[in-house]
């Protein structure tokens, strides 16, 4: 008896010893010694992860338990204002309210889809802090499931209404969808899929019976939703979650995933060139091809064409592609980004404002947290940006506004400290795996200044990113694709090249096989053959575009065919047979990816002369290695470089005097 009173009185002692250090050391800021938390649920990764990911700064002023205790309390103070279960229509269906913009189509709308992805994401990443995040996780997916898209079953409808003919009366937003679905993965990792629901399972079918059979464009760009069309150009670069996208990859082994990041990378930089340049900004909604911005009230209202309250949302779904996969292009964009904004505001986050010119203007007028936390997150790529990563989450963290502000605000935040983590394989352990060896290269010389590479495609586990391209051990390009053209080269010249492959983490595959070739001889001065003859063409797109403006001398006229069409054609009629070594084609922004130069003494047998299939406009100066004899020089267009016609400033046909 003693000795258990003893043992009592022991237990007492140690027990408020370990209670006045956990309170001191909450008070400092520092995780309380010997703490454990239940994990009711079987929780794989339970909050606080507190991940540092490779290149990515975080808040140096404040300890990472501090910043784990300000996401613990903003998730709490979230989650007791927009996660409701209240539907009579399905009971047990949880959803995030919030306002909608948008045609409610006679319904009261309580939330929508993006609002279910923002509350599934949150939800999978603070299980272990909240305990019944499992039971309202599965609830959002409930409703998801119930509210099922109009038009594809395996996609959500956009809206959420509390009514059974509200259920699949809506075609789907492709926001909520790419985060459904990618939670989906997140709950996979977090909780298995061996419970009531097969989370990695319905991820699957999402990703590949719902978002890729009918938000995926044919031109590997991401549609509006379900309502939009396969063949439309017409996207919204906020919905461009390229860290989701790679998760799709990983967990489907689909290469769709890979080429849509390229395609939108290419977009992106495209966009930005010709409308800014500096800023780095993109509009809510991005049309046409090459890429503008839409026009005003194009769907949402008179700042379409503006960074405004789609487009806000941009920089985090870009820096995460850096943080999480290691891809550079998105680290640049979100770091011109972070550059322009910190010298608009004089450093100060709080003097952001709610929407700017793609120039960089302000349109707004104030600070919200859905212009502001993005633009935070945007500058954790550069440790030059300490300050401003410091000032903007003293700014965040206690910022608290409505719906579409704090659940984007949350979402920063858990980037930010590090308590989102990689979904994918191996549970955010960095890919050290480095792709195959690219294989098959080949050469080929088109003229005196131009070698074309082809090689195989290289394979990786997680995705091949690009290629780099060697000449002679010098790096001249980087492409995306398994064709390279080497231009501005010295006539008569010997180069040997090499390609490796680099996937998203940055791993260099081994050389290439050595391929090597000679650029051919300069011509021997010639004459324009084509200068002022006769030229006609399959079509012609309006007046003023005819055959005969492409061989008048004037680079500023040109003949453009109809639009939307292959196997356009231009001749030339030289008069007589004339012996021919030389063309070149001055291309309008309506250039020929495919095409063939042809020769012809009837203008009924063509022989070809010359095959291109990586063409990509501006002028094409094209020597054959032998001359070939003909009266008629004709260009046929085989495969169009954009989705308009086909168009030459000048069409030139060079011979020996």
């Amino acid at each position: 008896m003693y000795t258990l009173k003893s043992n009592k009185s022991l237990m007492k002692l140690i027990g408020l010893v370990l209670l006045c250090l956990t309170m001191l050391m909450t008070l400092l800021g520092a995780p309380a010694p010997f703490q454990t938390k239940a994990h009711a649920a079987g929780e794989l990764k339970p909050f606080p992860q507190q991940v540092s990911y490779p290149g990515i700064i975080k808040p140096n002023h404040v300890t990472q338990a501090a910043m784990n205790s300000a996401v613990s309390s903003y998730y709490d103070y979230w989650k007791g204002k927009y996660l409701k279960n209240n539907l009579s229509s399905l009971p047990g269906g949880y959803y995030v309210k919030g306002e909608i913009t948008g045609n409610p189509g006679g319904y009261t709308p309580l939330g929508s889809s993006e609002g279910q992805g923002y509350g599934m994401v949150i939800t999978a990443l603070m299980a272990g802090h909240d305990s019944n995040a499992r039971t309202i996780f599965d609830g959002l997916f409930k409703t998801a499931r119930a509210f099922k898209s109009k038009n594809n079953a395996n996609l959500m409808g956009w809206i959420v209404a509390d009514s059974s003919s509200a259920q699949g009366h809506y075609g789907s937003a492709t926001d909520g969808d790419l985060d459904i679905a990618y939670s989906l993965i997140l709950a996979d990792r977090q909780w298995g899929s061996s419970g009531t629901i097969n989370y990695l399972a319905e991820a699957k079918k999402m990703i590949t019976n719902g978002i890729k059979v009918s938000i995926v464009t044919t031109n590997n760009r991401l549609n509006l939703g379900d309502s939009f069309g396969k063949n439309t150009f017409d996207t919204r670069p906020s919905d461009w979650m390229l860290s989701h996208l790679r998760a799709f990859n990983q967990v489907t082994g689909d290469q769709v995933w890979l080429d849509v990041i390229n395609n939108l990378y290419t977009v992106y930089g495209q966009f930005s060139t010709s409308y800014s340049s500096t800023t780095g900004l993109i509009s809510d909604f991005v049309v046409n091809n090459p890429p503008i911005p839409a026009d005003p009230d194009f769907l949402e209202g008179p700042y379409d064409k503006e960074y405004n309250y789609n487009a806000s949302r941009v920089p985090l779904r870009i820096v995460m592609d850096y943080a999480f996969y290691g891809d550079t292009r998105g680290r640049d964009i979100a770091n011109k980004m972070a550059v322009w904004i910190k010298g608009k505001t004089n450093g100060v986050p709080g003097n952001i404002k709610d929407g700017y010119q793609l120039n960089g203007t302000a349109r707004g007028s104030y600070a919200t947290a859905v212009f502001v936390s993005p633009f935070i997150s945007a500058a954790t790529t550069n440790s030059a940006h300490q300050a401003w990563v410091n000032s903007g989450w003293d700014w965040m963290k206690n910022k608290k506004e409505g719906y579409f502000s704090d659940s984007y605000n949350l979402l920063n935040m858990l980037f930010i400290s590090g308590n989102w983590w990689i979904p994918t394989a191996g549970g955010g352990t960095p890919d050290t795996q480095a792709p195959t060896a690219p294989s098959n290269l080949t050469t080929a010389v088109v003229s005196n200044n131009q070698i074309n590479l082809n090689w195989t495609a290289s394979t990786d586990n997680v995705g091949v990113a690009g290629y780099q391209v060697f000449r002679g051990g010098t790096q001249v390009g980087t492409p995306t694709g398994t064709t390279f053209n080497d231009t501005g080269l010295t006539a008569s010249t010997a180069y040997s090249y090499t390609v490796k492959a680099v996937d998203a983490a940055g791993n260099l595959s081994a050389n290439s096989n050595s391929a090597t070739a000679t650029t051919s001889a300069n011509p021997t001065t010639g004459t324009n053959l084509a200068l002022g003859k006769t030229a006609v063409a399959s079509s012609v797109e309006a007046s003023g575009f005819e055959a005969s403006k492409a061989t008048d001398g004037n680079s500023s006229t040109r003949w453009a065919s109809n639009e939307g069409s292959n196997n356009e054609w231009i001749y030339v009629d030289l008069s007589v047979t004339q012996s021919v070594y030389q063309v070149k084609l001055n291309w309008e922004d309506a250039y020929a990816k495919g095409y063939k130069i042809q020769v012809s003494d009837d203008k009924t047998t063509w022989t070809d002369a010359y095959t291109a299939t990586t063409g990509n406009g501006a002028i094409d100066d094209i020597t054959f290695s032998t001359p070939k004899s003909g009266r008629y020089v004709r260009v046929l267009g085989v495969t169009r470089g954009t989705a308009y016609g086909y168009s030459l400033f000048d069409f030139e046909v060079y011979g020996a005097q």
